[in-house]
C-alpha cells in the first residue's frame, strides 16, 4: 500500500481488492433478499395500528441485514493507521479518528 500525496492533508492509496468466496456471495445475496422482503412486509404492518411497533422492530433488522450484505474490506488509515472497513466500491474514506480524507485507487 503506496501512498501519494494530493495535498497538505490528502493522500491517495493503492489497495489491492480482495475477491469474496462463492458461499459469502450467496450469502449476500440471501441476506439482501431477506432485508428487501423484511422492509416490504414491516411497510405493510406499518398500514396496521397493531403491527407498528413489530414494524419498526421488523424494519431496522431488515435494513441491518441490507448493511450486512454490502462487500467491505478493510482498509488503514495512512495517517494514523486506523483500520476501518469500506464498501468496495468507494473511491474515497474519511477517517474517524483523525478526520482527514484518503482517497482510494482500487487495483
Amino acid at each position: 500500500m503506496e501512498a501519494q500525496v494530493i495535498s497538505n492533508e490528502t493522500l491517495v492509496i493503492e489497495v489491492e481488492r480482495k475477491k469474496g468466496s462463492i458461499l459469502g456471495g450467496i450469502g449476500r445475496v440471501f441476506a439482501f433478499t431477506f432485508g428487501g422482503f423484511g422492509i416490504l412486509i414491516s411497510a405493510l404492518l406499518f398500514v396496521t395500528i397493531i403491527g407498528i411497533f413489530p414494524a419498526i422492530g421488523l424494519f431496522f433488522m431488515s435494513l441491518g441485514l441490507i448493511y450486512a450484505s454490502l462487500g467491505k474490506q478493510a482498509v488503514k488509515c495512512p495517517h494514523c493507521k486506523k483500520r476501518h472497513y469500506v464498501v468496495k466500491t468507494a473511491e474515497n474514506m474519511t477517517c474517524s479518528k483523525c478526520r482527514r480524507l484518503t482517497v482510494i485507487n482500487w487495483k
